[in-house]
Parts: C-alpha cells; structure tokens; sequence
C-alpha cells in the first residue's frame, strides 16, 4: 500500500502545482490584457472615455504597479478637464449646465474610486483641478467631495476619514456628513459618538428653520438614535447620542418649525420625531400639529397627493396600495404599482396580491403588465435567497417565456451547486428553447445574459457558441442603431462614439449580475473568451469589453467560483 499512497500523494502534488501554473498565467495574460486596454484608451475620441478606461486600468494595476496606476489616475483626471468647459453665455444655460454635470459626476466617481486605493491621493486630485461651478448653477446644491472622500476612507482608516470630516464640517454641513458617520458607526461606535456631537454642535450655529440642509440632518440624526428600531440607519445599533444632546436637536427642530421662515421640508419631517418630541417637549406637541394642519392647508394638489401617497406607502397593504395606484394620475402610478410589488414580495403576500390582481384589476393590458411585472420580482427574490421551492412553482405559473427561462435558468444554477450537472444541463437546454438570440426586449435580453452566465459555469463549449451568435447579431443592430441616431439623437452617442459611461445600467452591476459567468469562460479558455470581445464591431465596446474580462479575472474577491460558497 506504501506504494500505491506515494504515487497518489506525488500525483496531487503535481495537479496542484500545475493548478496554480495556470493560475499564474492567466494572471501574466490579465495584466498583459490591462496594458493593452490602457494604451488603447488613448485612441478613443471622447475625453469621457478616455478618462474612465484609464481610471480603471489604473484601479486594476494598482496592487502589480502602484506608481504606474497613480500616474494613469492622474492622466484619468487630466483627460477629464479638456471635456468642454462650460461657459455663461446666456444663450447656452441649459447646454453649459448639462456639460458641467456629467464633467462633475465623471470626475466625482474617478475621485471616489482613487478614495478607495489611497484618500490623501484623491485629496491631491481634488485640490489641483478642482473647477469653480459655473454662475448658471445659482448656487445649487453640489456634494461636497471631501466628505464623500472621507467616507470612502473609512474602512481604510477611521480615524483618518474622521480627520478629514472635520476639516471638511468647518466649512458648512452636507448630507455627506451623514453618510460619513454611519459608515463610522458601522466601524467604530465611539468615534461616530464623538462626531455626531461635533454635527450637533455645528447645527446649533445654523438658522434650522431656513437652512434645508441642516432641518434633514438634524431629523435624521434624531431618528437614527432611537433605541427601540434601526430601520432608518439598517444597522444593529443606534448612534450613540446622550440624552441632553437628544433634547437639544429636539428643541433645534421645534423652534424652527414654529418659526415664521419654516422650510416646507422641516415641516414634512415633525410627524417623523413626533415621539421624541412629546418626551422632551411635551409643551410644544400641541403648538407644532397646529402649525402643521395649517401647514397643509397651503399644499397643492400635487403635494397632498404626494403625502397621502407616502403615507399609503408606509403604513398600508400592498393591496391598498395597488387600489391607490388606480386612482392615482400617471406621475404616481407606475411608483406605486412598484411599491405594492416590491412590498408583497418581501412580506411574502405575492399570492395574495397576484389574486387581487386577477379579480380586481379589469383592464387586460395592465393585468397582465402588473403579474409579469410580480413575477419578475418573485424570481429575482427567489434566485437571490436561493429558493428551488419558489423557483419550481414560479416555472409553472410565469406568462412571460423569457421569465420562464430566467426562472429555469436560476434553478439549474441551484441543481448545479448541490452536483447535479445533468439535471441542471437538460433545464439549461429546455430554457434556450423559449429564449431568442436577439436583444429585442429588455426581458429577452436579461434573460439570454443570464442563459449565458449559466451555460458558462456548467458547461462552457455551449456559452461560446450562443456569445458568438449572439454577438453578430448584436453587430448588426448596433450599426443600425447608430445610423439612427444621425437621425433621431439619443445621447448615446457623440461625436461619432459611443458614451461607455451614459445612463443605463452601470457597469458594476453588469459585472455583479453577470461577471461570474465571464470569468468562468475565462478559466475555461482565457484566449477564446479575450477572441469574443475582439469580435465587436466597435472600437469602444471591443475597449469595453476587454475591461470587463480583465477586471472579473484581477478582482478575486469579487468573482465567485462553483465550490459551494456564496
């Protein structure tokens, strides 16, 4: 037996070591591909584009090459200063505002992610190019990014985000400040005491009845102390205030809302600290709900239906919900199907709610669009808990062929993780069938994404053969999309390419939703999977799509393997 236990222990030896030799090389070829995607970024036409290709190639290097990536962080933000300035001419307001926004969130998210790797860079980048907003703002509200850096330093280094929240709280308050300290909170419950006291402090030097800011923050500091519920901050524990502090936000809030200059939003808010109010201030209970009924006397019909409606929301069913979307004009209605969906599903009521659908709702059309719409929300839940039950239940009953697939899809994904690849590949085959090579519709094309990402980690030959398809067609209605737009402008395009970074679905969650599958496809033939993106058509979208395969295969923590962990 000697023998034989050798040669099987020499034999692991040697898959292991070859294991992690192939490992290494598609690391070498990752990086090789960044360096590719990163001198490629220069040939794109849009500062944009440019700006955000090279940011991300910089975030990629940054543990290999870390001063090439603070290099490429600055060429980012310096390509990002030639877009075109805005100007004041008052002719070009609407143009020159446009442009001074998408400049500002483009260099916005560039900062925070620099946050991320090092804040004193970020802070660096943000000192040497910062613009001045352009008169045409009329001093509108713009986050203050040193806060917003501070927050993003947190869970490097509290104590330095800390640090720099006070030197950024010295010049005004910004809800910022707010999303600092829960991010503190989350990490260190003393120094979120300490800062929330500092808040305080500062909010007492600010006129809270006209201040808007100010008002919400401190609403929102007062709520997220209670001790009873944390809905409001989602964490386990209050913000630690003591009760003197308590009180004094409580009498900040009830002089400015008895005030003659009250903000309409302050008011709004009383009811949300009515009951720390009739603890500390039980004189002023009476004094404040007659300020508000008079208060909502002066609301239009607009803003009465927009409380009434938040109320609904909150305290009601998803059936009376649904009923006060009925009535409601277009503005409310689509927002409050999509409460009564969202909140049936997470209380678990979709089936009370599918048959008040089925007997209550008697146009057709809209029936039917609010069960598909419950449907594809009932999947979604049921993939992301993991529940084959609902999953089974759902494949019978969904209208939609597409939500169907997804549905299959989603359980031959359950099938595969517990080792059942055979049962798990004949639903993957059976849901092909309902699916069309095209991205004809959003439902159509989510759900082929999503065969996709499947077939790509159970079995991978099938997953090249629909992207190869799938990928010249989409060719085809790019070039006529775009042929289009000479015609019919969308946005989506400028100067002749492709804005990677325009509204839509961001890339994150492209690559959250659907990046384990690329990566998959990538352990199984990184060349093939590399030869696919380089089957576009488009410059641009060949760039992009490189990025998207180089950074599922660098950021190990992000991708998530077939070995039973979530």
């Amino acid at each position: 037996m000697a023998p034989t236990f050798a040669w099987t222990q020499t034999n692991e030896i040697e898959k292991a070591k070859k294991e992690a030799e192939r490992k290494q090389e598609l690391q070498r070829k990752s990086y090789a591909l960044v360096d590719e995607i990163a001198t490629g970024a220069l040939s794109l036409k849009l500062p944009e584009n440019r700006g955000f290709v090279l940011a991300e190639a910089a975030d990629l290097l940054w543990k290999r090459d870390e001063k090439r990536a603070r290099n490429l962080f600055w060429d980012a933000l310096n390509t990002l200063a030639l877009m075109t300035d805005p100007t004041n001419e008052p002719e070009d307001k609407k143009k020159n505002l446009n442009s001074f926004f998408a400049s500002f969130g483009l260099r916005r998210a560039l900062l925070l992610k620099v946050a991320h790797r090092d804040p004193q860079l970020a802070l660096d980048l943000l000192r040497s190019t910062q613009p001045p907003p352009p008169e045409l703002l009329g001093g509108g509200y713009l986050p203050d990014l040193e806060q917003e850096i501070a927050a993003q330093a947190a869970a490097r280094d509290p104590k330095r985000a800390l640090q720099i929240a006070r030197e950024s709280l010295a010049k005004g308050v910004t809800y910022q400040l707010l999303h600092l300290l829960w991010r503190l909170h989350d990490l260190d419950s003393e120094l979120s005491a300490k800062f929330a006291g500092e808040i305080i402090d500062k909010l007492q030097t600010r006129n809270i009845a006209t201040d808007f800011v100010a008002s919400q923050m401190a609403v929102q500091l007062l709520v997220s102390s209670r001790t009873s519920t944390q809905a409001f901050l989602g964490a386990a524990r209050p913000v630690k205030l003591s009760g003197e502090q308590r009180r004094q936000l409580v009498e900040m809030i009830a002089n400015g809302a008895l005030g003659l200059a009250a903000n309409a939003n302050l008011l709004y808010g009383i009811s949300d600290v009515m009951p720390e109010i009739e603890e500390f201030a039980p004189e002023r209970v009476a004094m404040l709900q007659k300020k508000i009924a008079a208060f909502n006397q002066t609301l239009n019909k607009e803003q009465k239906g927009w409380q009434q409606y938040n109320s609904i929301i909150s305290k009601g069913t998803p059936e009376e919900i649904l009923a006060a979307a009925q009535n409601a004009g277009n503005e409310h209605r689509r927002m409050l199907q999509q409460q009564a969906i969202g909140v049936a599903v997470a209380r678990k009521r979709a089936d009370a709610l599918r048959e008040y659908i089925d007997t209550e709702i008697k146009d057709d059309s809209v029936r039917k669009g609010l069960i598909d719409a419950l449907d594809t929300e009932q999947i979604s839940a049921a993939a992301h808990k993991g529940n084959a039950e609902e999953l089974r239940k759902l494949i019978a009953q969904v209208r939609l062929k597409e939500e169907r697939a997804r549905a299959m899809v989603e359980m031959a994904l359950l099938l595969a993780k517990k080792g059942d690849h055979d049962e798990a590949l004949k639903l993957l085959d059976e849901a092909q069938t309902l699916i069309k090579n095209d991205f004809s519709s959003e439902t159509q094309t989510n759900a082929l994404l999503a065969l996709v990402a499947a077939y790509s980690l159970i079995e991978p030959a099938r997953a090249f053969a629909i992207i190869e398809a799938a990928i010249d067609r989409a060719n085809d209605q790019i070039s006529k999309a775009l042929l289009l737009d000479k015609i019919v402008k969308t946005g989506a395009v400028k100067k002749g390419e492709i804005i990677l970074q325009g509204p839509g679905v961001p890339m994150d969650f492209i690559m959250f939703k659907y990046g384990k599958g690329l990566a998959a496809l990538a352990d199984a033939d990184f060349d093939r999977t590399k030869a696919l993106a380089d089957r576009l058509e488009r410059h641009e979208l060949r760039i992009m799509a490189r990025l998207m395969l180089a950074q599922m295969m660098l950021r190990q923590d992000k991708r998530i393997r077939m070995t039973g962990a979530d």
